[in-house]
């Protein structure tokens, strides 16, 4: 047969309770003759403590106190609860008395006796899920602040984060006094599926302070003090009302569930319920708003403004929407996203955002695993799992976001639907697809180019916007798009184009590549530029070609390979204007002079052009 000592070594839930037992050296007295018997407390009611209190209790230098809390969980003889009495006090090591409140169910000081009469060789053994307190009794004096305290369970970890979010840890660290009533992660979550995690996100972030500032009040506020009636005022403007004492309530929720836990700079009081101050509301933004005020979300904001679902999701009507990272966007590929966002591409990116987007508010608890949900787009979109919840191959990251128009999942991958094809269109249609680049798309018709930009490829066009060549001047372009110039004007466009699908990751660093005209571009290193040290709103520089042509729209995708759209025309080496003169020609109006030239590059503008014009 077992010691008390003993039976606490074989219980897992007196883990707690064993530890300290040994540590103030009083497993020897329950390994005695006795008899005892000896209240235990379990590792929850350690917890019950309060965040803190149990690490501080079991520090050396508070042995004495440990001591004293134990001897208090301890009486004399065998008192097993058939032989006890309402009302009847037990002698404890400590010296105070405890106090048998009711037989049936068996309750000491209050507190339920969870399990009852385990017999030991020198006595017996309760188990209670409380911490028993002497009288009078004062925990030590508190290290930790308030924000230390929180940190450092786990069973607080959302309210820990949701601080640190809302950008009220320098607040709680103050030197005070104040007083928190701290909400577990269980109070948060009953708030309902999705309230406690999108609180979280930022674009809630003035909500959450709304929340958190109304469970902190001014001043060290123990229970004691807290009599029914009691109106407290929140740093948040609203009023605490206090409906009950032992246990404390405010507002009529559930009950405080660890009270007076001493902190450097105040008190906590832990509930299992959320405070939410009168006349809150929330949800208040609708999908579209929370997809823009969401960091993470920004590639899928800009898609939702380049597309017609964006007003979809601005309206009243109910939408669940499973909303791609910026991380799920790049996983697409280089330059897929961009190219999406392209407004000839916006028929395509229409059909990708409705297929995230289903008719109706639909929470993680309304989805079956290996169903089939219709989406906004017409297609079936697989639900695979609904723990965690996965579509398709994508992992929801974040699940039930509540807006005022539905429901947002945060997904880790982009939905294809069945069947896309994307790119859809060769160079040229692209072109054509694209209102700047509609100078272009003229010329290369003009210059009999067409078949060859709509060949298979794959190829690398640098692709002159319309205002690169206005650049040029009207004069120039009238000369260029000449019958008599078809050759000279196919050298220039094919001087934009190389072999191969060359993205921008592959022209950034300075090199020399061949064109299908046979010339060659220069791609400039960043440090001829003075881009070293420079600060710059992209990621990086823009990709730079001849020392001054930019890359001002990088890596739209064809069918047939890969544009890059540039802001001004790239002139093939050995090609210039010769300025004419006032009498120069006089006789030959719009005649085309090719000169010989050693430059390396230009372009078709300023003193040094591609054409010599004579113009009467």
């Amino acid at each position: 047969e077992l010691s008390i000592t003993g039976i606490l070594a074989a219980s897992p839930e007196l883990a707690t309770v064993l530890s300290a037992v040994r540590l103030a050296n009083l497993n020897f007295v329950l390994e005695g003759v006795g008899p005892f018997t000896m209240f235990a407390p379990t590792n929850v009611a350690f917890q019950l403590l309060g965040p803190g209190v149990a690490a501080s209790l079991t520090r050396s230098e508070n042995t004495n106190f440990l001591t004293q809390v134990l001897q208090y969980h301890v009486c004399y003889g065998n008192t097993l609860s058939q032989n006890l009495l309402p009302g009847q006090e037990l002698s404890t090591f400590e010296g105070e008395r405890l106090t048998v409140n009711e037989v049936t169910p068996f309750t000491v000081n209050g507190v339920p006796v969870s399990r009852q009469d385990l017999v030991a060789q020198n006595g017996l053994v309760h188990t209670i899920n409380r911490v028993l307190l002497p009288p009078n009794f004062a925990l030590p004096a508190p290290t930790m602040d308030l924000v230390q305290l929180i940190a450092s369970e786990d069973y607080l970890s959302i309210l820990h984060e949701a601080i640190q979010l809302a950008d009220l840890e320098s607040a709680l660290k103050a030197s005070g006094p104040l007083t928190v009533f701290v909400p577990t992660n269980d109070a948060f979550e009953k708030l309902g599926p999705g309230i406690a995690s999108s609180l979280l996100l930022p674009p809630n972030q003035r909500k959450l302070q709304e929340v958190l500032l109304h469970h902190v009040v001014s001043g060290a506020q123990t229970t004691a003090a807290l009599a029914v009636g009691v109106t407290l005022q929140s740093l948040g403007g609203g009023p605490l009302l206090v409906t009950q004492n032992d246990p404390l309530k405010i507002d009529s929720l559930s009950g405080v569930i660890s009270p007076n836990v001493p902190a450097t700079n105040g008190l906590l009081h832990v509930m299992d319920a959320v405070i939410i101050p009168f006349g809150f509301v929330y949800p208040d933004k609708n999908i579209r708003q929370l997809v823009q005020q969401s960091p993470e979300l920004s590639l899928l904001a800009a898609a939702l403004s380049a597309s017609s679902a964006g007003s979809l999701l601005s309206g009243s009507d109910p939408y669940t929407l499973f909303a791609p990272t910026n991380e799920a966007f790049e996983q697409l590929g280089i330059g897929v996203a961009s190219s999406l966002l392209m407004p000839a591409n916006q028929a395509k990116l229409a059909q990708v955002l409705r297929y995230h987007v289903l008719a109706g508010s639909f929470p993680r608890a309304d989805f079956t695993a290996n169903t089939a949900v219709q989406t906004m787009e017409q297609s079936l979109l697989k639900i695979s799992s609904v723990n965690p919840l996965t579509v398709d191959t994508a992992r929801v990251r974040t699940v039930d976001i509540p807006a005022t128009n539905g429901i947002v999942h945060i997904i880790d991958s982009v939905l294809l639907p069945p069947g896309f094809r994307f790119p859809d269109k060769d160079v040229v249609q692209l072109a054509d697809s694209t209102a700047s680049l509609s100078t272009f798309n003229t010329l290369v018709a003009l210059a009999g180019l067409r078949t060859d930009f709509t060949a298979t490829g794959p190829y690398t066009v640098f692709a002159p916007t319309d205002s690169a060549f206005a650049a040029l001047g009207k004069s120039t372009l009238d000369v260029l798009q000449q019958a008599s110039n078809r050759d000279l004007l196919q050298r220039v466009l094919r001087y934009h184009v190389i072999s191969g699908k060359t993205d921008s990751t592959l022209l950034r660093y300075g090199r020399d590549i061949q064109t299908i005209e046979g010339g060659m571009i220069r791609v400039t290193p960043w440090t001829e530029l003075g881009w070293q040290g420079v600060a710059y709103q992209r990621f990086q520089p823009p990709v730079t070609l001849n020392t001054d042509v930019q890359v001002s729209t990088e890596n739209a995708l064809a069918t047939n390979g890969i544009v890059h759209f540039v802001n001004k025309v790239l002139l093939p080496p050995g090609l210039q204007l010769q300025t004419p003169t006032a009498d120069a020609d006089a006789d030959d109006p719009g005649v085309v002079r090719v000169m010989a030239s050693t430059a390396s590059s230009s372009t078709l503008a300023g003193a040094l052009c591609l054409l010599s014009l004579a113009i009467l």
